[in-house]
């Protein structure tokens, strides 16, 4: 076959692939057939027509509106280099249908080496892009997916742009109702503010993250998500979105909750054992260091608890250990560390409290468990009392946990040398 012998300008007609050619002002100088047909535009439309006209509008494949100095034109003119499979909507005006093409761009150089003309060509893709409806599939899934503006991440933070029917099937909420809004929409007291900086932070760094979440729906109800968040570039590799999915993980948090309550909670009388109190008067003592905060320390004691045992039984005992620990939860705030360490040996972590008012505190918690008579089985009255230490944080123990309780130790032992049935501090 003699190639020769064929006619270009008859191949360029006949093609079904599009060519355009500008020139270095980006003026197009040629269209074929196909381009023209692509482009929806008539010859005398075309020819002539830069790439700074209003009504050129190409979109990215997350249907983001490229730039013209991102249009493959501009790009080729910029770095001199081609443009291989490149992605990119053209969107009609008239109707707002995008047909999907496959660009390729390549500059054309004169002896100097300036770029004297640039081939554009690119083939309709839209039908390859609809063998597979991926927004039926996201919209469809079983999992939540939340698609978030990037720009908007530093101001008020990330603007909702896309949720699927998992979302508003979980949250309560419509499409309408989020769009535009930030995901605080979904968070509540008891979100974490450490889950939610790192989530911040990583994406202000346009880094992917996970992470689990307690969020609330609009009717205030508590659920947990397992999150995994990417950035979505476009073709210039510039983020534009973040895209969310989210699984909701709330029976499995819940039985892992349940687990780690009962592996922290006295089983007799549902006061945090001694693992439990440790690890929540660390925590305490942490915010309260970082806050400057007074915190105070108890260490208590039921005065001869063993006489109790012995001389009523066991079943009494744990009955006075019953109800001495419901007083101690009704007389103490939520906010107060209240735990059993074991035995009659018991302890109270107090939040924002100094040792003056700690003291007045127990002075009056010792006066009420000193009222309290317990009637047993057989109508005996049984009366007892406590012995209480206290250490606050003064130098040489600030914010120590370790060196607070050997101190409250010492206070207790005091009280109960000296007569017990006291609140003793150095």
């Amino acid at each position: 076959m003699n190639l020769s012998q064929l006619d270009p300008a008859a191949l360029l007609e006949n093609l079904h692939t599009g060519v355009v050619v500008h020139n270095k002002d980006t003026r197009i100088i040629y269209a074929n057939p196909k381009a023209l047909e692509l482009l929806r535009l008539t010859s005398s439309q075309a020819l002539g027509k830069d790439a700074l006209d209003p009504e050129w509008r190409f979109v990215d494949t997350h249907s983001q509106l490229i730039s013209v100095d991102s249009f493959p034109v501009n790009r080729v003119i910029k770095t001199k280099e081609p443009i291989t499979n490149l992605e990119v909507g053209i969107l009609d005006s008239s109707s707002e249908k995008v047909t999907w093409v496959l660009c390729n761009a390549y500059p054309e150089f004169d002896e100097q080496q300036n770029i004297n003309q640039i081939v554009v060509s690119f083939v309709d893709i839209t039908r390859q892009k609809k063998i597979i409806p991926f927004e039926d599939i996201v919209e469809l899934a079983n999992d939540v997916i939340v698609v978030t503006e990037a720009s908007s991440i530093l101001d008020d933070g990330p603007k909702i742009v896309y949720v699927n029917k998992a979302f508003t099937e979980l949250t309560g909420y419509t499409k309408e109702e989020v769009l535009g809004k930030t995901p605080r929409i979904l968070q509540g007291p008891d979100t974490s503010v450490e889950t939610t900086d790192k989530i911040r932070l990583a994406l202000s760094q346009q880094l992917p993250v996970k992470a689990k979440i307690l969020n609330y729906s609009k009717s205030g109800d508590e659920y947990w998500l397992d999150m995994n968040i990417v950035p979505m570039k476009s073709e210039f590799d510039d983020v534009c979105y973040f895209a969310a999915v989210e699984r909701d993980i709330t029976e499995q948090m819940t039985r892992e909750n349940k687990l780690k309550e009962l592996s922290i909670r006295d089983p007799l009388t549902s006061l945090l054992n001694r693992r439990g109190y440790f690890e929540a008067a660390q925590a305490l003592l942490s915010y309260s260091k970082r806050n400057e905060k007074p915190v105070t320390l108890a260490m208590i004691d039921i005065d001869h608890f063993k006489k109790i045992n012995d001389n009523y039984g066991h079943h009494i005992g744990d009955k006075v250990l019953k109800i001495f620990a419901e007083i101690m939860s009704e007389s103490f705030r939520d906010s107060d560390i209240v735990g059993r360490l074991g035995g009659e040996e018991f302890s109270i972590l107090l939040a924002d409290s100094n040792l003056f008012n700690a003291k007045g505190k127990l002075e009056e918690f010792r006066s009420t468990i000193e009222q309290n008579v317990i009637i047993t089985d057989t109508d005996d009255s049984i009366n007892f009392t406590i012995s209480v230490g206290l250490a606050d944080c003064k130098k040489g123990r600030e914010y120590d946990l370790d060196v607070m309780l050997k101190q409250a130790d010492r206070c207790l032992y005091q009280a109960k040398e000296s007569g017990r049935n006291k609140v003793f501090v150095q």
